[in-house]
Parts: structure tokens; sequence; C-alpha cells
């Protein structure tokens, strides 16, 4: 590892990477833009400190992102390296994240566009589910945009340094249910789940998801900005609003489809396999509406939200925890406020 210039930072005889143009933050790092200087492409480089001799979280990333490699809207690696005391991970320079086009587009992104994205999500979603892992922080600042040679905006999810296995690929066994855990991810797209201390599983990613949506077209959520003395307290306030807003209020003004898939995330067992073409079909039903309605962009949601489960096995009808198994019984409208007496925060 070499210093031109202040600037510059040679990475080998292959890269270098432009200290002074920072792209961003990861969960473990901060990325910078850098150049491979045999063919002056760019590239993004990911940069951790290692703290620890024998773990590096961008170690664990890097495996990760090889092991998903192949599959369109997953950031192709170049590189990984240690250089003395920091690693580096060497990938696709990508466009800008879903959270930067809200800020220029002043927190109004055409909500065709909106839906678009979340179909592209449920499939990069349903990929790395397919592949065993949980991303564990979904949010607008991890999707970031590329154009393909077709113009095409290609959706990525990025940032891969909380993720994990939930399941065993050889023997294809669950990670045990867990409770008593802290908050990982982002406080703001975190499912009630995750605040109430139990372990992640494939329902949280998509529970990030239809928050990610609902953020992307009202520019807000209703947890935003609530005063705290510490980040403990806010956490805190953020999960009690969750819990209590009902789902037809958070989704007031949107398509009642929404809504129905917020509740259907909400519904699924700990170790339940999804049913993405489920959410799916609800995003095109609402993208095909619009569509049809140019002149209605909302249409309100309704108040009482339940999914059609006339051909949807996978639907769950069951909310009440036993321990760590789930014993099933009727609902009509979602409510945890039943649960939270029985888990321990």
């Amino acid at each position: 590892m070499t210093t031109e210039n202040k600037n510059e930072l040679n990475l080998g005889t292959k890269y270098k990477m432009y200290v002074n143009r920072k792209l961003g933050n990861g969960a473990f790092g901060d990325v910078y833009q850098g150049q491979n200087k045999k063919d002056k492409s760019l590239v993004a480089i990911k940069v951790e400190k290692n703290k620890n001799k024998h773990f590096s979280q961008l170690n664990n990333e890097a495996s990760l992102l090889k092991y998903l490699s192949g599959c369109e809207g997953i950031p192709k690696i170049y590189l990984y390296a240690k250089f003395n005391e920091y690693s580096f991970l060497i990938m696709d320079l990508l466009g800008p994240s879903l959270e930067n086009i809200l800020i220029k587009n002043k927190n109004n992104i055409p909500l065709k566009k909106v839906i678009n994205y979340g179909l592209q999500m449920i499939d990069r979603i349903e990929y790395i589910h397919q592949r065993h892992i949980i991303h564990r922080d979904i949010k607008p600042e991890n999707f970031l945009i590329k154009k393909n040679k077709d113009n095409k905006e290609i959706l990525y999810l990025i940032d891969f340094g909380l993720a994990k296995r939930f399941r065993d690929p050889k023997t294809g066994l669950h990670i045990s249910y867990k409770d008593g855990k802290s908050l990982t991810g982002t406080a703001r797209f975190a499912s009630i789940y995750t605040h109430l201390g139990i372990e992640q599983s494939r329902r949280d990613d998509l529970e990030g998801m239809i928050y990610t949506l609902i953020y992307l077209i009202k520019g807000r959520l209703p947890w935003q900005g609530l005063k705290a003395k510490s980040k403990e307290e806010k956490c805190q306030k953020i999960m009690e609003k969750k819990i209590d807003i009902p789902i037809e209020v958070l989704c007031k003004g949107l398509h009642k489809n929404f809504g129905i898939i917020l509740h259907y995330c909400r519904s699924l067992l700990f170790d339940e396999k999804p049913n993405y073409d489920f959410i799916r079909k609800n995003l095109k039903e609402a993208l095909n509406e619009l569509n049809q309605n140019k002149n209605e962009l909302f249409i309100s949601c309704e108040k009482e939200i339940s999914p059609d489960t006339s051909n949807n096995n996978n639907v769950s009808t069951t909310l009440e925890k036993k321990s760590d198994e789930y014993q099933k019984g009727d609902y009509k409208v979602f409510d945890l406020k039943e649960q939270i007496n029985n888990v321990k925060l």
C-alpha cells in the first residue's frame, strides 16, 4: 500500500483509492471511489480498520457477496485484501441510493417508479433467502441504482455487513428461535419482532421492505423525529409507535395492497417460508390499477385489511407465541399488543 499523492492510495499494482472521494458508510466501514489503474474503470472500495486479529466483518461480507454472485442486482466483487491495519473490499461502482433519489426529488418519487422498485426489491430478497441468507438491514440507503446496457434501472442490494445465514445449506435446518437479543439493523425500518428482541428471520427483511416502500412514497414514517434522551429510549419509542399505529392509518392514502402486504409480513411465523409471489401479485395489482387510473394515484387503504388467502396456503393465521413455537388460532386484525407483556425486552 503506497501513496503517490495525499488524495490517492495505491492498493497493489492494479487499484488505487481516492481518499477524498467518500461515497458513504456501510454497517462496518466507509466506502470510497477508486479506479482500476489498467483499464481506468471506476470502482467502489469499502474500507474497514482491523480491530480483531481473528475476525474481519468485511471479510465476512466479501465471502457472502462471492457466495451470492451471479445474480442481477448483487454487486460484483473484484478483490478483498488486507494492508497493514486495514481491510479493503473492491467491488462494482453503482449509482445513487434510493435515499439519495428521494432527497433529490424532494420527497416526491413517482408512485409507479416506487412500485417498480418494490418488484425488484422482492426479487433481490427472495434470491438471498433462497441462498439461505437474511440481510437484516433493509432500508433505502442499501438499495442502489445502476443502468444496464438497455438503459434500464437495475436495483442493487448492498451492504451485507449484518447479513447472516438463517438456514444450514446442507441440512436445511433453520436457526433456532431466540429472544432477548439487541436490535440489529436500523431502528426506523426494523420489524416489530426485531424491536422485541426476537431473532431475525426472513419475515423481518420483508417487513423492512414494506416500511421502505411506504417511506419512499410518503417521504416520512410516523415514528421519525421522536424526541428521546438516549438511543435506547428512542428505539423504545419507535417500537411503541409501530405497535400502536393501526396498519390502515400507517397506509392511509396508499393503495390497499400495501396494507395487505404489511399485514401478511407481520403474520408470518418465525421459520415460515414467505410467499414471495403473493407480495408480487399485490404490487402488480396496485401498479395495474395505477396504469388504468392515471388521475387517481392513491387509492384509499381499507379500514380492515386481511389478505386474500383463497389461493395462498402460506398465509399465516396465527400470531400467538408459545415458547419457541407457535400455536394456530383465528385472527381478524393484526394486533401485537397482546404479545408485548409476554416478551422480555
